[in-house]
């Protein structure tokens, strides 16, 4: 079964309004962003840059404020927020209020969550208010995910537990809430690939996605090419167990990226910025802390002014014109599919009137 949603491309294709702006060299609003609302977590996944005790901190991007800037992005046409990281989204006490608020405005809402902490009095209101709900689990038994996961076994079964109750809410209410679940492929995951997969059927979800782990230097984390290679046979398996009602979906683009960009700029944070679980606002999370590229905090400052101000425009015009892609950026980036596509129409082929 093919990838319902996309998830190893891009979906600029459906915005061609606002890519047809760019071309113009026209001042465009971001379509969606990702962002992290806290700084904290419950778990301490092995992979994660929040693994890291010293990137850890109490931040949080207020309610009130969170609130104002949901508003604000709609107001200026962004069209989608994922609460997704930097620490845990259900950790903060006004997730519930801002995603209801979010889907009031008129955004599409999505949110990232390990799935240990949830409301069950709260979950319908939830549920009815976002386009989808992904749970990170990266394992397919109890003994990985509490290795993975760095809790106690018993975790898993309440996760669990928490995904079953999200499905039954949504069969129940008949809610269009897409839920998953996610791996993130790391050495240790490998022999739960089928369990994983298996699993996500079992408990009804949409969706099971199996991704590619982002390089890490200080841990290792990241598997080889030589490991995704050797281990292909099981990815190709769990993929089998698709249903007209069940997706697994590999990133296979993004498992088997050789590294080649085949873009010299990034043109990608026009369209997708990020937010820091401070309210930090950069042109891209890999620059998360460094003063360069942070151009406002959504805690103190209006985002329309933001996006707005000139400070926006001199650090998009930073990262097209002075980052290295080649050498500073991420073997895959989260802009990367869509640097690709924008690169192309910046460089067209000859002759393109023969189609």
């Amino acid at each position: 079964m093919a990838d319902a949603f996309l998830m190893d491309s891009h979906k600029l294709y459906w915005h061609l309004d606002r890519v047809h702006d760019w071309l113009q060299g026209k001042r465009i609003a971001p379509l969606y962003l990702d962002m992290g609302i806290t700084q904290t977590c419950n778990v301490q996944c092995s992979y994660c840059y929040y693994a890291v005790p010293e990137n850890r901190t109490n931040a949080i991007i207020e309610t009130p404020a969170l609130i104002s800037f949901l508003k604000e992005a709609a107001e200026i046409g962004v069209k989608a927020i994922g609460f997704l990281g930097d620490g845990e989204p259900m950790i903060h006490p006004g997730v519930y209020d801002a995603v209801a608020a979010g889907k009031a405005f008129g955004l599409d809402m999505a949110l990232a969550t390990n799935g240990v902490l949830m409301k069950e009095e709260r979950l319908e209101e939830l549920l009815a208010s976002l386009t989808w709900i992904r749970f990170n689990i990266s394992a397919g038994t109890s003994s990985t995910y509490a290795n993975v996961m760095g809790v106690d076994e018993k975790v898993f079964y309440r996760v669990l537990e928490n995904i079953r109750k999200c499905v039954e809410i949504k069969r129940v209410l008949n809610l269009p809430v897409v839920i998953g679940i996610q791996m993130v492929l790391i050495p240790e995951c490998f022999e739960d690939i089928i369990a994983f997969a298996t699993m996500g059927l079992e408990l009804g979800v949409d969706y099971a996605v199996v991704k590619q782990c982002a390089e890490r230097d200080d841990n290792g984390q990241a598997p080889s090419a030589e490991d995704y290679e050797s281990n292909k046979h099981l990815l190709e398996e769990a993929e089998s167990l698709s249903t007209v009602c069940y997706n697994v979906i590999v990133k296979w683009r993004k498992i088997s990226n050789d590294g080649v960009k085949h873009y010299d700029h990034c043109y990608g944070c026009e369209f997708l910025p990020q937010i820091s679980g401070n309210g930090d606002v950069y042109c891209c999370g890999a620059w998360f802390g460094n003063p360069d590229y942070l151009i406002g905090n959504i805690n103190r400052d209006s985002f329309k002014e933001i996006v707005s101000g000139n400070r926006y425009a001199e650090v998009m015009q930073r990262v097209k014109n002075v980052v290295d892609v080649h050498r500073d950026c991420g073997t895959n980036c989260r802009q990367n599919e869509i640097n690709e596509f924008l690169w192309k129409l910046k460089h067209p082929p000859e002759h393109v009137n023969f189609i």
